[in-house]
């Protein structure tokens, strides 16, 4: 090969491995697209050339992005083939908390016909994350100022716990009416077991001095069948004494809370309430059972939500140390969650992370969405005090990925705790 050729050779080389490259940095593709414009107020950073998925499944790019007056114009190369229907709304998404944006298109109205190439379409404005989170830690304080001031929120909560009141203040009056007799067979059963102790104690005297052959009791019980008769009684009586001590700790030892969650979800722009009780039997171990998603579905929806409404919780837990492990119903299917306090036992023991796995057969069509993978939640919580938290949820990460702001209320009510007392004394009655 004379070196022309080789000059030849390189150069068609290096023209061919050029033109891949402008193929590829120009993004050019051999797929067909037609072309429809969405018009927002504010895209929240949406980058160029980003990915456009309907439904969850990527169906084409952002061709550009331009300013028209005072309106945001995002041009989107929409494979063809793919079929999107009027009353399709068009949001800005994003694959995590800090992750890359694109366009999402929640699938419209079949009856509604198709959106033709070249037609603009109106898109739904959300806030920004950055704006969010500054919004979330304003509202976060006006709330915080609100409840230690006289706002509308610490009124509001007022009424509730004055409501609250009224109700264990009439438990407390059923409590009061029964608490003379539980008094009374408490004081009986205190009775009963000092003197079981004492008889014990004599008894046992007995038995030794029995077994020995001593004295007329000796004399008397000789007889080896007596003997065991005498020590079978006993022996239940023993048992019967460490019965009834049991179940008088365990009278003593329930503790019941009163719980109520908060939550508010930009892109769906509604909030849910969770509301329930948290009873510990002892000290490591408790039940919880309560409402989730808690709405009034006659209201009108004002975006695309995907929960599941109106449904209930009924869980069993157990915390270790710095770990809260629970499992059972979680908004009306089956799954379990784990929260972790990092900072435990230390002065800095305000944040918790959960993790939440739940509907793991789940395979149904919602707001005319496919849904097939189980669901997945994570969030981080801060505790204010000791009855108020505040922080953020990714919800149901594996599908949808909705964001949301959370508020919990909980404290301590021993009314409630001592009926559930009151009520073990009732069965040991049986």
């Amino acid at each position: 090969m004379n070196g022309e050729m080789k000059v030849g050779f390189f150069v068609l080389a290096g023209s061919v491995l050029f033109g891949a490259a402008l193929f590829l940095l120009g993004d050019y593709s051999f797929r067909s697209y037609y072309t429809i414009s969405a018009e927002f107020s504010d895209v929240a950073g949406l980058p160029d050339k980003s990915t456009v998925k309907l439904s969850g499944v990527e169906v084409g790019k952002i061709k550009g992005i331009y300013l028209r007056k005072n309106r945001v114009v995002v041009e989107l190369a929409i494979l063809q083939g793919v079929k999107i229907y009027h009353g399709a709304r068009f949001v800005v998404g994003s694959t995590s908390v800090i992750g890359s944006k694109f366009l999402q298109i929640d699938q419209g109205d079949p009856t509604l016909g198709l959106i033709s190439p070249g037609d603009t379409v109106k898109g739904s404005d959300q806030l920004s994350l950055d704006k969010a989170v500054a919004r979330a830690l304003a509202s976060l304080e006006s709330l915080v100022g609100d409840i230690r001031g006289q706002g509308k929120f610490a009124r509001n909560l007022a009424e509730i716990l004055d409501n609250l009141r009224e109700t264990t203040a009439n438990l407390n009056e059923i409590v009061s009416a029964g608490q003379p007799h539980a008094e009374k067979t408490l004081e009986r059963l205190d009775s009963i077991t000092a003197k079981l102790d004492e008889m014990l104690t004599k008894t046992d005297a007995i038995v030794d001095r029995v077994n020995r052959g001593e004295g007329v009791a000796g004399a008397l019980v000789s007889d080896q069948k007596l003997k065991e008769e005498v020590t079978s009684t006993i022996s239940n009586l023993k048992d019967a004494s460490a019965s009834v001590k049991q179940a008088l700790n365990r009278m003593g030892g329930f503790r019941t809370y009163l719980k109520w969650d908060y939550k508010y979800e930009p892109l769906a722009n509604s909030s849910k309430n969770n509301f329930g009780l948290k009873i510990y039997p002892r000290e490591d171990r408790y039940y919880y059972v309560g409402g989730a998603n808690m709405v009034n579905t006659k209201d009108t929806a004002r975006g695309v939500d995907y929960e599941v409404l109106n449904t209930v919780d009924a869980q069993l837990g157990w915390e270790k140390d710095a770990f809260d492990f629970y499992a059972g119903v979680i908004r009306g299917s089956g799954g379990s969650g784990l929260r972790w306090r990092p900072f435990y036992n230390s002065k800095w023991d305000k944040l918790s992370v959960l993790v939440e796995a739940s509907e793991f057969t789940r395979n149904r069509t919602i707001k005319g969405r496919k849904f097939d993978e189980p669901r997945y939640d994570a969030g981080v919580d801060l505790k204010v005090n000791n009855y108020l938290s505040a922080g953020v949820r990714l919800n149901d990460m594996a599908e949808t990925k909705r964001l949301n702001y959370t508020t919990r209320l909980i404290f301590e009510d021993k009314d409630i705790a001592y009926l559930f007392g009151f009520a073990t004394l009732g069965s040991l009655k049986k």
